[in-house]
């Protein structure tokens, strides 16, 4: 389904990211990229998102060329397609849960019933009880629980989660991991999780690690 070919970044001369990455994720498959702070798993997840774009190297989606497109299409394409989960939950604090679930929906036009699916989805991750609560009244992993409704809302065919577990305890982060899985299988969703976590990356399909700009299999 996704296809990264020859990927490379740099912020600069001295900065190299990324360098010849190649990427293939099939549709419903979970996989985790692991690797050092600061060894550029973020930056691959936002090519991948098409939030950034690569020097060199080219980006596939259902045969889709990404980089092709321009900024308007890659951005109707992100919103349709593609869920984000990150570290911060980047809620709207002015709104209720039910509020947020649906922001991304406000600008879909294939988004019909989409209350009706934040409805059943929150009730899938239990917060059925707090459809009018604010994010500053819920707990930490409520809040991302929120988020992923959210990501999940106009049902993308790929997840990709940054992070999604860093501000979370050690029982929050297996639960909201879990719930990713379970929603990976029941949504037939591809799911890509940048983690530092060993033992929650091994829960996933398949574990890569980014190591001096590349990809390679964790033994």
């Amino acid at each position: 389904m996704l296809r990264l070919k020859n990927i490379s970044k740099a912020y600069d001369e001295w900065t190299p990211v990324l360098a010849d990455v190649n990427l293939a994720v099939a549709a419903g498959e979970s996989l985790a990229i692991v690797g050092e702070s600061g060894c550029g798993k973020s930056t691959l997840l936002n090519i991948v998102g098409t939030l950034d774009r690569p020097d060199a190297g080219s980006i596939e989606f259902d045969g889709i060329d990404l980089l092709a497109m321009d900024e308007k299409e890659r951005a109707e394409f992100r919103n349709t397609r593609i869920g984000f989960v990150f570290q911060l939950h980047h809620l709207l604090p002015q709104c209720s849960v039910l509020e947020n679930v649906l922001v991304p929906s406000l600008v879909n036009k294939c988004a019909g019933g989409a209350k009706a699916r934040a409805l059943q989805l929150l009730d899938r991750v239990g917060l059925s009880d707090r459809l009018s609560h604010r994010p500053g009244t819920l707990s930490g992993g409520e809040r991302q629980r929120v988020a992923v409704v959210r990501a999940l809302i106009n049902r993308p065919q790929l997840l990709l989660a940054d992070e999604p577990t860093g501000s979370l305890s050690r029982a929050g982060a297996d639960g909201l991991v879990e719930l990713l899985l379970e929603l990976n299988r029941e949504e037939n969703l591809a799911l890509v999780m940048v983690t530092h976590s060993m033992r929650l990356a091994e829960k996933m399909d398949r574990v890569l690690v980014l190591e001096n700009g590349k990809l390679r299999s964790e033994i």
